[in-house]
C-alpha cells in the first residue's frame, strides 16, 4: 500500500504531465522565441533546467508551478482565475513540504490530489482520469483501513469484556469459598485474591487493541494477509543486473 508521501509524489508526477504542454503553449504564445529565457530567469540555476540537448526545458512540478506563479499576469491570467492561482500557490507549498520529506496524513494527501485534479480540470488536461483513479484508490484504502481498524477494535473490546467477566466470577467464587471454609487467615486470603483480580481487571481496562489486523483480503491484490501492510503489494527490490559475458 503506497504511503501518503508516495501518493503525493505520484500526484506531482501527474501534475507535471498535465501542465507541461499547457504551460509551454502559453509561454510560447506570449514570449515567442524568448520563452525559454523567460523560464530560466525564474531560477538561480537556470541552465540546469535545460534538457541534455539544450533545446527544451526539463520540467518538473516545482519548475512548472514556479513559472506559472511568476508569469501569471503575462501568460495565464486571461485563461485561469483567482481559484486556479490559489491552487498554484497551495501546490507549491505542498511540493516544498514533500521535497523536504515532511510527513503527510490522509487529509493532506487527499487535498493535494483534489487540488491537482481541479487545476488539471481547469486546463482540460488529458491525464485527468489518472488523477481521479488515484483519488479513488487513496479513498478506498483509507476507508478499508478505518473499517478494518473498527472491526478489530470491536472484536478486541468484546473479548476484553468476556475476560473481565470471567475474572470477576473467579474472584467471587474464590472469595466465597474462602469465606465459607472458616479457616484462620481466610480474611487475608480473600483480601489478597481481591487485590490480585482487581489488578488483572485494571490491566484489561488499560489494554489497547493490537496494531496488527486479523486475516483479511487485500483490496489491491485480493490475497489473504495478516498484517497492516500487504507483503505482496510492497515494492520488491530489483535483482542486481547480471555481469556481461566477456
Amino acid at each position: 500500500m503506497p504511503t501518503n508521501h508516495e501518493h503525493i509524489g505520484k500526484a506531482l508526477d501527474e501534475l507535471t504531465i498535465g501542465l507541461r504542454p499547457y504551460a509551454e503553449q502559453k509561454l510560447k504564445a506570449t514570449f515567442k522565441d524568448k520563452w525559454q529565457e523567460t523560464v530560466l530567469a525564474s531560477f538561480r540555476d537556470g541552465r540546469s533546467r535545460l534538457t541534455e540537448d539544450g533545446q527544451g526545458i526539463d520540467w518538473d512540478a516545482h519548475s512548472l508551478l514556479t513559472v506559472m506563479w511568476d508569469q501569471w499576469n503575462s501568460c495565464f491570467r486571461e485563461h485561469l482565475g483567482h481559484q486556479e492561482r490559489s491552487l498554484v500557490s497551495e501546490l507549491r507549498a505542498f511540493r516544498n513540504r514533500w521535497a523536504h520529506q515532511q510527513s503527510f496524513d490522509f487529509d493532506d494527501s487527499y487535498r493535494v490530489l483534489d487540488s491537482v485534479r481541479r487545476l488539471l480540470e481547469a486546463i482540460q488536461a488529458t491525464n485527468l482520469e489518472a488523477v481521479n483513479l488515484q483519488k479513488e484508490e487513496l479513498l478506498e484504502s483509507y476507508v478499508a483501513e478505518q473499517v478494518n481498524s473498527q472491526v478489530q477494535r470491536t472484536a478486541f473490546n468484546r473479548g476484553k469484556w468476556w475476560v473481565i467477566g470471567i475474572y470477576s466470577l473467579c474472584c467471587a467464587a474464590i472469595s466465597y469459598h474462602a469465606a465459607m471454609s472458616g479457616h484462620n487467615g481466610s480474611s487475608a486470603l480473600i483480601s489478597f485474591v481481591i487485590l490480585v483480580f482487581v489488578y488483572l481487571i485494571y490491566q484489561q481496562f488499560k489494554m489497547e487493541p493490537p496494531l496488527l489486523y486479523g486475516p483479511r483480503e487485500c483490496h489491491r491484490c485480493k490475497r489473504i494477509i495478516y498484517r497492516r501492510q500487504c507483503p505482496y503489494c510492497e515494492p520488491q527490490h530489483a535483482a542486481p543486473p547480471m555481469p556481461a559475458a566477456t
